[in-house]
C-alpha cells in the first residue's frame, strides 16, 4: 500500500514537472494559437462554400479552451477552487449552442433555470472568496467578453451567429494574450492592460481592420473592368441578374417607383427573387452587387495577425 502511494506521488510529480517544462517552452500559447487557427480554417472553408458553419466547430474550440484553461490554472499553482470558474463559463458558453426553448417559453423550463442558478451561485462564491485576488479578475475577463459579445450581437455590430459563437470560444481559449520569447511584436506594457482589452476583443478589432482590404480590392477590380462609378465601386461590382440569383451576393440596386436606384446598404431579406424580377422587368440585364464575404475568414487571419503583431493600441499605452 505504501509502495503504491509512493508510485502515485512520483507519477504526479513527473506529470507536474512535464507540464511546467511545457509551460516554459511556451507550449500552452502555441497550443492555443495552433488549435484555434486550425478550427477556424475548417470553419471558414465551410462558411465560404455554403455560408454556414456547424456549431461543432465552436463546441470543439470552446471545450478545448476549457481544458487548456484548467491546465493553465494547475500550472499557475493557484487555489484548486479556481477550477470551479469553468462551471459558469461552461454553462453560459454551451447554452449558446443548445437549441432549446426559452426559460418561460410554453410554460416553465426548469433545466436551464437550474443551470443558470448553479452558474450564479458558483460565481458568487468565488467572488466572495477571492474578490481581492487579481487572478480572479483575470478570469472574469472571459465573462466580460461574453457580455460584450452579446451586446454587440444584439445591436447588429456582430452580424452572424457563427461569428459571435467563434468570439465566445476565443474568449475561453485566450483569457490572456499568447506571449512568446519574441512575440507579439508590440509588447504588453502592463499586465492589467490585457484584461481591460482582452485578446478575443483584439481578434475582433483586427478582423474589422482586415476587411478594409475588401473595398480596396473592389475598387481595383472595377477600375480594371472600366466600371468607374463612385462611390458604389468601393462596395460592389456588376454582375448579370441571372448569375446574381446563383451567387452569394446582396443586390445594391432596387426598383423604386419604376426607377432603378443604387444603395450602399443592401436590404436584408429571406429571398431576393422579387427584387431580381423587378430589375429584369425594368429592362436591365445586370446590376451592382456586393459579395457576402464570410466574416469568419478575416477572423481566421486575425488570429495569426493579432498573435504576431499584438495590440496596436498598446503603442499609445506606454
Amino acid at each position: 500500500m505504501y509502495s503504491f502511494s509512493l508510485e502515485v506521488h512520483d507519477l504526479t510529480k513527473i506529470f507536474k514537472s512535464r507540464l511546467n517544462c511545457w509551460g516554459s517552452m511556451d507550449a500552452i500559447p502555441v497550443l492555443r494559437v495552433a488549435f484555434a487557427f486550425i478550427i477556424m480554417l475548417a470553419a471558414s472553408r465551410s462558411d465560404w462554400k455554403s455560408r454556414t458553419a456547424s456549431d461543432i466547430y465552436w463546441f470543439v474550440l470552446g471545450v478545448f479552451g476549457m481544458i487548456i484553461l484548467a491546465a493553465q490554472i494547475y500550472l499557475d499553482g493557484v487555489s484548486p477552487l479556481y477550477i470551479l470558474f469553468l462551471v459558469p463559463v461552461g454553462i453560459l458558453f454551451l447554452d449558446t449552442l443548445w437549441d432549446r426553448k426559452g426559460m418561460f417559453e410554453e410554460g416553465l423550463n426548469p433545466i436551464p433555470i437550474v443551470l443558470y442558478i448553479i452558474a450564479f451561485v458558483v460565481l458568487a462564491a468565488l467572488v466572495a472568496l477571492y474578490w481581492q485576488s487579481a487572478y480572479l479578475w483575470q478570469l472574469m475577463s472571459i465573462l466580460f467578453m461574453f457580455a460584450l459579445i452579446f451586446v454587440f450581437y444584439q445591436f447588429n455590430i456582430i452580424k452572424g451567429g457563427a461569428d459571435a459563437k467563434a468570439l465566445l470560444a476565443f474568449s475561453i481559449v485566450f483569457p490572456v494574450y499568447p506571449v512568446f520569447d519574441f512575440l507579439p511584436l508590440i509588447p504588453i506594457p502592463v499586465d492589467v492592460v490585457q484584461y481591460l482589452f482582452p485578446f478575443s476583443l483584439l481578434i475582433l478589432f483586427d478582423a474589422a481592420l482586415i476587411t478594409i482590404i475588401v473595398p480596396i480590392g473592389l475598387f481595383a477590380y472595377n477600375i480594371s473592368k472600366g466600371d468607374a462609378r463612385l462611390p458604389v465601386m468601393f462596395f460592389g461590382y456588376r454582375m448579370s441578374i441571372g448569375e446574381a440569383r446563383k451567387k452569394f451576393v446582396w443586390p445594391l440596386e432596387y426598383v423604386v417607383e419604376g426607377r432603378r436606384k443604387v444603395t450602399l446598404f443592401p436590404k436584408t431579406m429571406d429571398s431576393y427573387d422579387e427584387v431580381y424580377n423587378e430589375l429584369e422587368k425594368s429592362g436591365g440585364e445586370d446590376l451592382w452587387v456586393t459579395p457576402k464575404i464570410p466574416f469568419l475568414i478575416p477572423l481566421t487571419i486575425s488570429v495569426l495577425f493579432s498573435t504576431i503583431v499584438g495590440n496596436i493600441i498598446f503603442l499609445f499605452a506606454r
